[in-house]
C-alpha cells in the first residue's frame, strides 16, 4: 500500500473513530467483569473494520454476561487497538510474546526441513505440526496470496512465497500453545479460523477441550450464524447443520406456513434485498429462459447443465473432502467432461464475486477460470458457454434455465434441489449425505455421470422435500437476527474504500446494551449451551 494510502486510510479511519467515541462509546464504558472472570479468547488478526466492530460488540456482550474478553491482535497494528478500547475491551495479546529463540529457531529448522523434502501440494495439504493440521491452511492461504486456482509448491514464485508463510505458520503454532496453556480461555471466538494465521489457535484449543465458537455473516444484513465446533466437526462449513439441526429440519411438521417462509427467505437470496447481494449481483436482471439460451448461442431443444464455478484462487480447501486436488482440477475437469457431451447445452458460471474481489485485490487480465479453460481444454465447443462474472443475466435466469447443476459444495447444492434440480457435488462438507444431492465416492465416478448427465432423472418429491426442509433450517432457523446493528456495504465504485464493508451500531446508552435481547441471546447460547449449532425458536 502506498504511502498516500495509508494516510488516507489513516484519515478515514480516526475519523469514524471519532464518530463511534462521540455517539456509541458510552455505551460500553464502565462495563467490568469480576476479578475472577472466566477469560474468552477473541481471535482477531485482522485490521479488518466491519470484524473488529462485530468482535467488540460480541465481547462487550460476553464482558457483561461477566467473562472477561482477551482480544488477541496482530503484533504493531494500531488499528484493532484502538476499535476494542472504544468497546471497552483493554485486555489484548499478540502471539509474539509466546515467541523466543528456541521456538523461532525451532519452527526455522522445520520449515527448512519440509521445504528440502520439496512436498507436493497433496503432500503440503497433509502436514500435521504439533497437533495442528496447518497443511490445508497453509496451502489455502498460498492459494489466496498468488491468486492461483492450482498451486504447484516447487513453482519459484510458490516456493519463495511458502518459505515465508511455513515458518510464520510453524512460529504461531508454537505461540497459540504458549497462549492458551497461559490463558486457559473458557471460549475463543473467531470470524475467519480458517488460513494459516488462525487456524493453529482453532485446532489447539479444540485439542485442548476449549469451546470452539465460529461466526460468519448471515443472509441478511442484520444476521450472524453460529458454529460450535468440536474436534471431530472441525471441517464442516460454518453454516452447515449438525446432525442434530438436520434432525431437527427432517422430522419438523411440513406444512404450509413454513413452505411460504421458505419462499420469502428463496427471494431474498436473489431478490437484490441485502447489502451484500446487490454486491454480487445489483447489475443483473432476471431473463426468461429463451433469452437466456439465445444470448449464449445454445441450443433451446437441448436440456442443459449449469457447473456453478467456484472462485478457484480464493481456495476454501478446510472444508470436508475433495475428489479433486484442488479447485482448479476441478473445474477443468468438469470443463472437459461437459465438452465432450455434446447431448446437452453446458453453462459455465463464473462466479460474479469475481467482480468485486477482483476489484478489492486490483487484478486486472484474464480470469484465473478462463486460462484454466484455455490451458486445460482449449477451445469449447458450441455447446458450452460461459457466462462471465459481469453478466447482466441473474442468477435466478440461470437457476430456472438449469436442468442440472454442478458444484463442489456451493450454495446451489441446497438451492436448486428445492426447485425440483438435481445436483452433482464434487466435495463434503457442508450438506452432501443429506439425500438430497448426488454424491459420487470418487473423481470417476463423478466424472462418469457428467458424460452421461442426459440420463440423470429430477429427484423425487420426497428428495425435494428433504431439500426445502434443509433450506427453511439453513435459511430460517440458522441465522441469529440482531437489531443492535446492521452491516452496510458500498457500491462496487467505492470497493477499496476502508470502511466498504462497515457495521452501523444501533446502541448508544449502556441501558440499550444492558436491554440488548439480541446480545443477551448470544451469550446464552454461547455459554450456557453446547449445542453445535444455533437454531432461532420458531413462532
Amino acid at each position: 500500500m502506498m504511502l498516500r494510502e495509508r494516510l488516507s486510510r489513516r484519515v478515514v479511519l480516526a475519523r469514524d473513530l471519532r464518530r463511534l467515541d462521540a455517539h456509541h462509546a458510552g455505551a460500553f464504558a464502565g462495563i467490568e467483569a469480576p476479578a475472577d472472570a472466566a477469560p474468552v479468547l477473541i481471535v482477531s488478526l485482522t485490521e479488518f473494520v466491519y470484524q473488529l466492530k462485530l468482535e467488540g460488540l460480541l465481547g462487550a456482550a460476553l464482558k457483561l454476561a461477566g467473562r472477561r474478553p482477551v482480544a488477541l491482535v496482530p503484533s504493531g497494528s494500531w488499528i484493532p487497538r484502538r476499535y476494542f478500547d472504544l468497546f471497552g475491551i483493554h485486555e489484548r495479546v499478540v502471539l509474539d510474546d509466546y515467541l523466543d529463540d528456541a521456538a523461532r529457531s525451532e519452527a526455522a529448522a522445520e520449515a527448512e526441513r519440509l521445504l528440502d523434502g520439496n512436498p507436493s501440494s497433496a503432500e503440503l495439504k497433509a502436514l500435521e505440526f504439533r497437533g495442528a493440521s496447518i497443511g490445508r491452511h497453509v496451502l489455502s492461504t498460498l492459494s489466496r496470496a498468488l491468486h492461483e486456482g492450482s498451486v504447484k509448491p516447487s513453482a519459484p514464485e510458490a516456493r519463495a512465497k511458502l518459505a515465508e508463510l511455513l515458518p510464520r505458520t510453524l512460529e504461531s503454532t508454537i505461540a497459540a500453545g504458549r497462549l492458551l496453556d497461559d490463558l486457559r480461555p473458557e471460549l475463543a471466538l473467531f470470524l475467519e479460523r480458517n488460513y494459516a494465521s488462525e487456524a493453529p489457535v482453532s485446532d489447539l484449543a479444540l485439542g485442548r477441550g476449549i469451546d470452539v465458537i465460529q461466526f460468519v455473516s448471515g443472509f441478511a444484513d442484520d444476521e450472524l450464524v453460529f458454529k460450535r465446533y468440536t474436534a471431530a466437526t472441525r471441517r464442516v462449513h460454518p453454516r452447515s447443520l449438525s446432525e442434530r439441526s438436520w434432525e431437527v429440519a427432517r422430522t419438523m411438521p411440513w406444512d404450509e406456513p413454513r413452505e411460504r417462509q421458505l419462499e420469502v427467505e428463496l427471494e431474498r437470496r436473489y431478490g437484490n434485498v441485502s447489502a451484500l447481494s446487490r454486491r454480487l449481483q445489483g447489475w443483473t436482471s432476471d431473463r426468461p429462459r429463451a433469452e437466456v439460451l439465445e444470448a449464449l448461442g445454445l441450443d433451446p431443444a437441448k436440456k442443459t447443465a449449469v457447473v456453478f464455478s467456484h472462485i478457484l484462487w480464493d481456495a476454501n480447501m478446510f472444508y470436508g473432502e475433495d475428489l479433486f486436488v484442488d479447485q482448479e482440477a476441478w473445474f477443468v475437469e468438469t470443463v472437459r467432461a461437459g465438452a465432450e457431451n455434446p447431448r446437452v447445452n453446458w453453462i459455465v458460471k463464473l462466479h460474479p464475486a469475481n467482480v468485486w474481489k477482483r476489484r478489492r485485490e486490483r487484478l486486472d487480465g484474464e480470469l484465473n477460470e478462463e486460462r484454466a479453460i484455455s490451458h486445460g481444454v482449449g477451445t469449447l465447443p458450441d455447446h458450452v458457454a460461459v457466462l462471465r462474472p459481469e453478466s447482466e443475466i441473474s442468477t435466478r435466469s440461470v437457476f430456472e434455465t438449469a436442468d442440472y447443476g454442478i458444484t463442489i459444495r456451493g450454495s446451489i447444492g441446497f438451492e436448486l434441489p428445492c426447485l425440483g434440480v438435481p445436483v452433482l457435488t464434487a466435495g463434503t462438507g457442508f450438506y452432501s449425505g443429506r439425500g438430497f444431492t448426488i454424491d459420487s465416492a470418487t473423481a470417476d465416478q463423478y466424472l462418469g455421470r457428467l458424460r452421461h448427465i442426459e440420463e440423470i432423472p429430477p429427484p423425487t418429491a420426497a428428495e425435494v422435500e428433504l431439500a426445502r426442509r434443509h433450506a427453511y433450517a439453513l435459511l430460517h432457523l440458522r441465522p441469529m437476527r440482531f437489531s443492535s446493528f446492521v452491516a452496510t456495504i458500498r457500491p462496487l465504485e467505492e470497493m477499496g474504500h476502508p470502511l466498504d464493508h462497515d457495521v452501523e451500531l444501533r446502541i448508544s446508552t449502556s441501558a440499550e446494551l444492558r436491554r440488548a435481547a439480541d446480545l443477551r441471546r448470544f451469550t446464552e447460547w454461547a455459554l450456557g449451551s453446547k449445542e453445535l449449532d444455533y437454531l432461532a425458536p420458531e413462532g
